[in-house]
C-alpha cells in the first residue's frame, strides 16, 4: 500500500470560503475513486507553530491507483477550481506501508 501525504502552503489572500469549497471538492474525489482506500482532507488545526495551512492523505493500494487518483478528471478539476489558484507551495511524499499497518490503522 502507498501513503501520499501532500502539505498545501496557501497564498495569503486565500478565503475561509475557497477552503470549504476545496476540502468539498477533495472529500467527494476521495468517495469517488475506487482506487482510493482510504481518505483525509482539511485544513490544518495548527496546533504547533509554523507548518502548512491545509493537508490531504490518500491511501492507495499500488503505484497503479496512485496513479488513477491522480490522473482522475475529479482531481485535475479539482487543481483547476482551488489548488492551482490558492497554492503558494506545496510538498509532497509517497510512503509504502503494509496491509498490516492499514488495518490497524483503520481497526
Amino acid at each position: 500500500m502507498i501513503a501520499h501525504l501532500v502539505a498545501f502552503t496557501f497564498k495569503p489572500e486565500v478565503t475561509d470560503e475557497q477552503i470549504s469549497g476545496l476540502t468539498a471538492a477533495l472529500t467527494a474525489l476521495g468517495a469517488e475513486l475506487p482506487s482510493v482506500k482510504a481518505y483525509l482532507a482539511g485544513p490544518n488545526l495548527h496546533l504547533r507553530p509554523q507548518g502548512a495551512d491545509y493537508g490531504v492523505l490518500a491511501v492507495v493500494e499500488d503505484q497503479a491507483g496512485l496513479d488513477a487518483y491522480l490522473d482522475s478528471p475529479q482531481h485535475k478539476q479539482a487543481f483547476t477550481d482551488y489548488l492551482g489558484p490558492m497554492t503558494q507551495s506545496r510538498s509532497a511524499v509517497q510512503i509504502p506501508f503494509s496491509a498490516d499497518v492499514f488495518a490497524a490503522l483503520t481497526g
